[in-house]
């Protein structure tokens, strides 16, 4: 069995990716255009109306929660007994 020079096998990996991607983008028809809307209105969404007959969203107080422990990392010595 014969050795392949290095070279050969840098080139066929840079290729074959290269290659991959060429083929890619031949095939395409290239990027799509955005659907814009003629008109745009403030407060309006694209989407479907919402339901009337929905029941309106909940109202859950959240509970309070405890301070945070305090950070006492004391990674600084001020302690001059030297």
């Amino acid at each position: 069995m014969r050795s392949v020079p290095k070279a050969v096998l840098l080139i066929a990996a840079l290729a074959l990716p290269i290659a991959a991607v060429l083929v890619s983008f031949a095939l395409t028809d290239g990027p799509r255009t955005p659907q814009v809307p003629a008109t745009v209105q403030v407060g309006s969404s694209p989407g479907p109306e919402p339901s009337r007959s929905a029941p309106p969203a909940s109202t859950v107080v959240p509970t309070e929660l405890p301070p945070p422990a305090p950070d006492d990392d004391d990674d600084d010595d001020d302690h001059d007994d030297d």
